[in-house]
């Protein structure tokens, strides 16, 4: 009998300040608290995001949930009484068995949580789940005048694969961005 993979069960991290923060796998009653938590964001946040986020896409999320194509881990932390959604990232894996190996990768932490190490920890924690799923390459997609979210991609060993430009069209500033391609190789 194959053990259940470490990401099922919630894990517990702490922030730098102290606060838990619960991640576990989307589940069909999350719709509520992560379309919260996207209807929420910033103009500042919203920027570097590749589309907006209207309560349409949030709930084509929860169609369908198959982690064989879509793995969402979610953050969620208590405050007054209540649970909260507060980070959301994916996995997307390739059912072409030429692109298998590969995952593509993406993140979003609400406002309230940013700067307090909770993008680094997520971000470590999809990799681990990468590796244990066999992928040996991830790949993602930052709006390149993002560098916060750059800085911390590097840190954690991503590269610089590609420059593209005017591919983003970004709905705060109503203009088109560039981004950058960037892709984690990982190791056996």
């Amino acid at each position: 009998m194959t053990p259940d993979p470490f990401w099922q069960n919630p894990k517990t991290v702490a922030l730098k300040d102290g606060t838990p923060v619960t991640l576990r796998p989307e589940e069909a009653g999350d719709l509520e608290p992560t379309w919260e938590m996207f209807s929420t964001l910033s103009q500042e946040t919203l920027e570097f995001l590749p589309i907006p986020f209207n309560r349409e896409r949030i709930e084509g999320w929860f169609k369908n949930i198959d982690f064989d194509q879509h793995l969402p881990i979610l953050g969620f932390v208590e405050e007054d009484g209540k649970t909260r959604v507060i980070a959301s990232a994916t996995l997307g894996f390739k059912s072409m068995a030429l692109y298998s190996h590969r995952a593509e990768f993406g993140i979003t932490v609400h406002d309230d949580y940013q700067d307090l190490g909770l993008g680094t920890t997520l971000t470590r924690y999809m990799i681990d789940i990468a590796r244990e799923r066999g992928i040996k390459k991830v790949d993602l997609m930052v709006v390149a005048h993002n560098e916060r979210a750059i800085s911390i991609y590097e840190k954690l060993g991503f590269k610089i694969e590609g420059h593209l430009k005017m591919t983003h069209f970004n709905h705060v500033l109503n203009e088109y961005c560039d981004e950058y391609k960037m892709g984690l190789l990982l190791e056996d």
